[in-house]
């Protein structure tokens, strides 16, 4: 099971990748490409003092990656590629149906989508695959996941659905603008999509350290850092 959930995240991960370049849309590539990128930040997420979490380590790891004996799953890297960047980029795409038809309940809808989203992924991928565990006591975890990321990571999620919505108008770039490396356009849908992924994972992440500063939920993984 954990070696086809590897060939097929990779997978999914190609073809929303080549999506986004057939496209011919940056924005499309940036969203991707943000969500693919959040990896880095799951590197010190998982560590001792925020997640506290391991890998199963019979996995396909990403080469010249190894820190006193820790590395990262190339497969994760791919799930955060399409889980929450192309996941939350579709979703923007109807923010005016959506927004139209929820009214003055659309941020709490979509933040409890977007926390039950994240709860239903990982719930899979710990108690369903195996792919990774994270060491906290129990009445911390729901179902091995970590249930602080119900606010955590369902805000990723939520923020970035909502930034994509909106930064995508505020580009204003053109039906099919391309890929030329001296085009405005190319950089401007590249960095403002990025951008809406990666810059809500930095401040939540901010301020989740002191909820764990709070809660001190650890146990022992045997991490070294």
């Amino acid at each position: 099971m954990l070696l086809a959930y590897q060939i097929f995240s990779v997978a999914a991960f190609v073809a929303v990748l080549a999506w986004a370049l057939r496209s011919r849309n940056p924005f499309n590539l940036g969203a991707v490409m943000g969500g693919f990128m959040l990896w880095g930040f799951d590197w010190l997420w998982c560590s001792r003092g925020f997640w506290n979490a391991t890998t199963a380590s019979n996995e396909f790891m990403i080469p010249g990656l190894n820190i006193q004996g820790v590395q990262y799953p190339f497969a994760i890297a791919c799930t955060w590629g399409v889980g929450y960047g192309f996941l939350p980029l579709m979703v923007a795409k109807a923010h005016g149906h959506i927004s139209r038809t929820l009214g003055v309940l659309h941020f709490p809808v979509m933040l409890a989508v977007g926390a039950v989203t994240d709860l239903a992924i990982e719930a899979l991928l710990i108690s369903g695959l195996h792919v990774y565990t994270y060491h906290m006591a129990p009445h911390y975890l729901l179902l091995g996941v970590a249930w602080c990321n119900t606010w955590f990571l369902g805000g990723l999620l939520t923020a970035a659905y909502f930034g994509l919505a909106h930064a995508e108008k505020w580009a204003g770039l053109p039906s099919s603008p391309g890929f030329a490396l001296n085009a405005e356009s190319t950089w401007k849908g590249l960095t403002m999509a990025g951008a809406c992924i990666l810059m809500p994972a930095f401040l939540l992440g901010v301020m989740q350290y002191f909820w764990f500063s709070a809660a001190q939920p650890w146990v022992e993984s045997g991490r070294p850092f």
